[in-house]
């Protein structure tokens, strides 16, 4: 009888033990939820002995056990990246491969994480899918058409050079225009060929009344005009250029504008050099008067203005992070403090003042919560998309989703403005969304054509064209003879 008793007994024990803990769902870009997926990806990819590195795409499915001993069940789908697995790169730092060259996998894993002694326990399975390239649709080129040419053509400097020529020769300006740039160069097969040039030009040191064309001595001005140019060009079969047209856009001069505010503060560009220093001190004045325990750095600077007065007023709008540099262990900010993960964008306004030759700089900060974070929501160093902004504190304001959010637990019927009822089946709370956000957008580069051209432009020009009589050739084309093209430009 007591043997029974124990068996019984020892039964009992173990089917208490087998009962699975109950599991909750989890949002799919919940931060635990991006951990435990961390913890497996990179066993996943370390258990590799070749080949490339995979990276996170998207959670598809997360759950997790309630108690203190937490697992979680995750089910994610990876990319294969351009990083070797010998790198030992991080798979957030790499890039995916391009769609048609990529293999894809789902995992499931069964992730066991104790934060205390900092331990994870991992059983997953993996399936990867071979790449499969796309069906890219080809065209035919258009034959006829305008199609792009080097801009380095022996061609195309034949003909800008001409239309220079006649530009100095031509034009009302007093002094001499050389070339600069090409910005496109296109050529179209006819009976023969026509040319569609974008240049640009810019006025040199060299005056009409000294010379009549270029030469080498005419060297561009720091002050010199810069012109934009359409030329067009036709060349017949003989490979001659019969006919040019050219057209320039030159800047009006500057005049002085008896509106024009002398001394008001003027927009200056947020990458000017002037303004990295100018955020170094404003960011030192704000460190040494915030009551913080710890040191913020400078961000992004959303606009800058200088005013000429006794010297220079700067007035800029940025924002800074909270860095992981407390001030107790460091003396001041340096380059090794970063942002950290959770921290707020915090927008902020320095009014400058600069006395070049007194070397002298006083500025005044100003950082406040209550100012409109519309503009200044960024992205910090290391912050993962699984995180969002609904961490920022605004107290005594609703969101628009956190009201409908309120409005759909209401048990009670309300009567809307427009005379309606709300529906009485909406659910009380909304189910953990799934999927999650891809991890990084996928670009898809285009696969190059790989179209068989059977015939190219040439192949509509006539055939033995340099066997053409050219009296022949001008009875047959008698519009080439006097080709004008200038009625062709925009």
């Amino acid at each position: 009888m007591k043997p029974f008793i124990v068996l019984a007994l020892c039964c009992s024990f173990f089917s208490s033990r087998a009962t699975p803990l109950p599991l909750e769902f989890l949002d799919c870009d919940d931060p635990d939820v991006f951990k435990a997926v961390d913890t497996a990806l990179k066993k996943y990819n370390g258990d590799r002995a070749a080949g490339n590195q995979f990276a996170l795409y998207v959670v598809m499915e997360a759950k997790r056990t309630a108690g203190p001993d937490t697992q979680f069940y995750v089910k994610y789908r990876i990319q294969e990246t351009t990083c070797a697995t010998e790198e030992n790169k991080l798979w957030q730092d790499c890039d995916y491969k391009v769609p048609a060259e990529a293999k894809t996998g789902e995992c499931t894993a069964q992730v066991h994480m104790n934060n205390a002694e900092k331990t994870s326990n991992i059983s997953q399975d993996c399936k990867i899918f071979p790449a499969t390239p796309k069906i890219t649709l080809t065209e035919a080129t258009c034959l006829g058409c305008f199609h792009p040419i080097s801009s380095d053509s022996s061609e195309v400097s034949e003909i800008l050079k001409q239309a220079i020529q006649k530009f100095n020769r031509h034009s009302a300006e007093h002094a001499l225009f050389k070339l600069v740039g090409i910005k496109e160069a296109k050529r179209q097969v006819v009976a023969g060929w026509n040319y569609v040039i974008k240049y640009e030009i810019e006025e040199t040191n060299c005056s009409k009344d000294q010379f009549q064309d270029l030469t080498p001595e005419c060297k561009t001005t720091s002050r010199g005009r810069v012109g934009k140019c359409d030329a067009k060009a036709y060349e017949n079969l003989h490979a001659q250029i019969v006919d040019i047209a050219s057209q320039c856009k030159l800047p009006v001069e500057d005049t002085v504008n008896p509106d024009t505010c002398s001394g008001c503060p003027e927009t200056i560009p947020k990458d000017s050099p002037e303004l990295k220093e100018l955020l170094k001190v404003s960011m030192e004045k704000y460190n040494s008067e915030s009551n913080d325990d710890f040191y913020y750095k400078g961000g992004e600077i959303e606009t800058a203005t200088v005013q000429v007065v006794a010297g220079q007023n700067y007035h800029i709008l940025f924002v800074v992070w909270k860095t992981n540099c407390s001030k107790k262990e460091f003396e001041k900010l340096n380059e090794d403090c970063e942002a950290t993960s959770d921290s707020a964008p915090l927008p902020c306004e320095a009014q400058i003042h600069v006395i070049p030759w007194e070397n002298k700089i006083s500025s005044q900060v100003n950082c406040s919560k209550e100012r409109s974070m519309a503009t200044f929501l960024r992205r910090p160093p290391g912050f993962t998309p699984f995180r969002s902004f609904a961490a920022l504190d605004q107290p005594n304001k609703i969101s628009h989703s956190d009201k409908n959010e309120e409005e759909r637990q209401r048990p009670e019927k309300e009567t809307r403005k427009d005379g309606g009822q709300e529906p009485e089946d909406r659910p009380e709370s909304p189910l953990p969304r799934c999927p999650g956000k891809p991890w990084k957008r996928i670009i898809d580069l285009p696969a190059p054509s790989s179209f068989p051209r059977e015939f190219t432009n040439e192949d509509l020009l006539p055939s033995a064209a340099e066997n053409i009589n050219p009296a022949t050739e001008n009875s047959t084309h008698p519009q080439t003879k006097d080709l004008d093209l200038s009625d062709a430009l925009l």
